[in-house]
């Protein structure tokens, strides 16, 4: 990287050896400063100036004091200062850094600034006043660098927004369950349970005629006993409910009764899990300590925590009428799918009469509806008739996908209002909004409460200047964000695929950049005829200062 190296003249007076401020000003062209880059640029919004400078053999004053600002002014004269390093004589105080008067010396400065669009043509200069007891001298002004780069804010606008889910569902089943108990080691089903309450709510329940999904036969054992004992018990158990409900879904009418495949069996042989649930939720006295025992035993074999089991209820009465009765049973689920309307008429009934719909028919008929005119007005009839903050939400999605903060941020700010002040999907939108805003730390902490996805928070680590953390993102794609991440990494052997004028001229910047005549030419021309703008843009873009007096390059810029 070159460095501009400028020598300045002095006005500082070293009275102790009878070299003044007027000498120090006729010298003060033997002062070297160095800026690196030579070019300024922005990175995570901020422009960093970084300083070198050195000063000759015997030439500051032992008792001087020089307090040197940089500068930014603007193409419209506005100025920016950033902050001053005061520098002193090896005789003086209060100094940031000192220079010797014989060997001379060098010193380094620092410091960032918040860029703004009024910076991008603008110089940097380096002023002085140099101070020796009483008086004072005015060095310079000096420029040392020119015009900004800017190629870092070149990141696309396309974070993935958070349309709320309308929380419909286009298939949705419904169930009913009934529970046969049967006596220990019985597998027949008693004439009391077939007319107990549970197989009543079946029989209403298939009157309702739907659709039946599934019929589904689940059957166990107390775990008291043997594993054989218990697994045949179960499997028999099984068998006979499910006959059970073949006659009963038949007697019915029940829909997709004579079709076998449709019954799924479960046999669970002995219930431990049911045991330790309902120990837990009983009222016995002892339930601590039987599942304590319970647990402790896990690893030994069945017949041996059968026989414990065993035990446990002759020393523990209340097992057998609070736990061990309600293990011994099937189940008959019957799952029917709940009858709905159809798309086309949901379509419709949004359009023609909204109130006929729920709130999640509503809002599910917008992710149907590809007309923005007529999307705007389902959202607005939720909002009408429901007032649900999802409404607000997902319009104020349409406006970020048009670019439109301004009303984006207003819908958005209802849908706080409205019940959707810590809803992921508000935050991650207002998140886009702070991103877009240059409000990088706002947008952090709306993407981090919300768990963002890494597409957003690698966008984000862009805008920021963390090119390394986007990388990990976008390592092997070749997307228009990912191009612009592998440049800034210093990769200029990076193409974009899209055959947009963004991403050629990406692609030019990166031949600029790695000194590739044809991949820079070839691709500006094609941004230029793609998009007129880039012409106007490459005119002033420092990043092909190298190629300004190149006739290709003139050719396809005047």
């Amino acid at each position: 990287m070159n460095n501009i190296k400028i020598f300045l003249s002095s006005m500082i007076i070293m009275s102790c050896i009878g070299c003044g401020l007027d000498k120090m000003v006729s010298d003060y062209d033997k002062v070297v400063y160095e800026q690196t880059p030579t070019v300024l640029e922005v990175h995570g919004g901020q422009l960093s100036v970084d300083l070198n400078g050195t000063f000759p053999e015997k030439y500051f004053a032992k008792k001087a004091i020089v307090e040197i600002t940089p500068v930014i002014i603007g193409q419209n004269g506005v100025e920016s200062k950033l902050k001053s390093i005061t520098l002193q004589g090896e005789q003086a105080t209060g100094g940031d850094a000192t220079i010797f008067f014989v060997s001379g010396g060098e010193f380094t400065y620092s410091d960032k600034i918040g860029y703004t669009d009024e910076m991008l043509n603008s110089t940097l200069e380096l002023r002085a006043l140099a101070t020796l007891e009483d008086d004072d001298k005015v060095l310079g002004p000096v420029t040392i660098a020119s015009g900004v780069i800017t190629t870092s804010m070149r990141v696309q606008n396309d974070e993935i927004v958070a349309v709320a889910d309308h929380g419909y569902k286009e298939v949705e089943t419904v169930s009913e369950t009934a529970t046969i108990y049967f006596l220990v080691n019985k597998s027949n089903i008693r004439t009391t349970e077939k007319s107990d309450d549970d197989v009543k709510k079946l029989q209403d329940f298939i009157k309702l005629g739907y659709k039946t999904e599934s019929f589904v036969v689940k059957s166990s054992a107390s775990p008291e006993g043997t594993e054989k004992i218990n697994t045949e018990l179960s499997d028999d158990r099984q068998n006979s409910t499910l006959s059970y409900a073949k006659y009963l879904m038949k007697k019915l009418k029940a829909n997709g009764a004579s079709d076998y495949d449709n019954y799924t069996l479960s046999s669970a042989g002995a219930d431990w899990d049911g045991f330790n649930k309902l120990v837990k939720n009983s009222t016995i006295a002892e339930k601590s300590t039987i599942l304590s025992l319970s647990n402790r035993n896990k690893e030994k074999t069945q017949k041996e925590r059968g026989e414990l089991l065993q035990d446990m209820a002759q020393v523990y009465d209340a097992l057998e009428g609070d736990v061990l009765q309600y293990l011994r049973k099937s189940e008959i689920t019957i799952n029917s799918y709940l009858p709905k309307k159809t798309r086309e008429e949901i379509v419709l009934l949004s359009l023609t009469d909204p109130s006929e719909l729920s709130v999640e028919e509503l809002l599910y008929s917008a992710t149907l509806e590809e007309n923005k005119s007529n999307l705007i007005d389902i959202y607005n009839k939720v909002i009408e008739l429901h007032n649900d903050w999802r409404a607000y939400n997902n319009i104020a999605c349409i406006y970020l996908l048009e670019m439109d903060k301004e009303n984006a941020i207003d819908y958005l700010n209802q849908a706080i209002e409205n019940g959707g002040a810590n809803d992921p999907d508000v935050l991650n939108n207002l998140g886009i909004v702070a991103s877009w805003d240059g409000d990088l730390i706002k947008a952090e902490e709306f993407f981090n409460q919300e768990n963002a996805s890494n597409h957003n928070k690698a966008i984000l680590s862009i805008r920021k200047g963390d090119y390394r953390s986007a990388s990990r993102y976008y390592r092997g794609k070749n997307t228009y964000n990912a191009t612009l991440v592998n440049i800034l990494n210093g990769n200029n052997n990076t193409t974009c695929s899209e055959k947009t004028a963004a991403c050629y001229y990406l692609n030019a910047i990166a031949g600029a950049r790695g000194g590739n005549e044809t991949i820079l030419f070839t691709n500006l021309e094609k941004a230029i005829n793609s998009n007129f703008d880039y012409k106007t843009q490459a005119e002033k873009d420092l990043e092909f200062l190298n190629y300004r007096e190149n006739e290709k390059f003139i050719s396809l810029t005047k």
